[in-house]
C-alpha cells in the first residue's frame, strides 16, 4: 500500500459519512416542516452550518490527492470555489434569519471559518 493511501481512504470515509449524515438530517427537516425554516441540529451541524459542502469538499480534496493529476486537483478547487462561498451565503442567512443561531457555529470550516 503506497504511504498516503491510508490517509486518502480516511480523508474519504469520514468526510463522506459527515456529507451522507447531514443530508439525512436536512431531510428529515424538510419531511417535518415544509413550510418553515428550522436550524438544522447534531451531527456536524454543531460545529458548521454546510458540514455537507464541508464533506464535499474534503473528499473531493482526498481524491486530488489519491490520483495526484490536474484533473483531480481541478475539480477539488472548483468544487472549493462553488461550494464556499453557498455556505457562506447560508450561514449569513441562519444568522440573519434566526435571533437563537448558534453563536459559535461556523461557516464551512470547524473552528475556523
Amino acid at each position: 500500500m503506497a504511504p498516503g493511501t491510508s490517509i486518502v481512504c480516511r480523508s474519504n470515509g469520514i468526510p463522506g459519512w459527515i456529507n451522507k449524515q447531514s443530508d439525512r438530517i436536512l431531510r428529515k427537516l424538510r419531511s417535518k416542516s415544509k413550510a418553515e425554516y428550522v436550524i438544522p441540529r447534531g451531527g456536524f451541524f454543531r460545529f458548521v452550518s454546510s458540514p455537507h459542502y464541508f464533506g464535499e469538499i474534503v473528499e473531493w480534496s482526498g481524491w486530488a490527492i489519491l490520483t495526484w493529476s490536474m484533473p483531480g486537483l481541478a475539480f477539488a478547487v472548483f468544487t472549493f470555489a462553488n461550494l464556499a462561498p453557498r455556505a457562506l451565503a447560508h450561514h449569513r442567512w441562519y444568522k440573519s434569519h434566526f435571533e437563537n443561531y448558534p453563536g459559535k457555529r461556523k461557516a464551512l470550516v470547524p473552528f475556523t471559518w
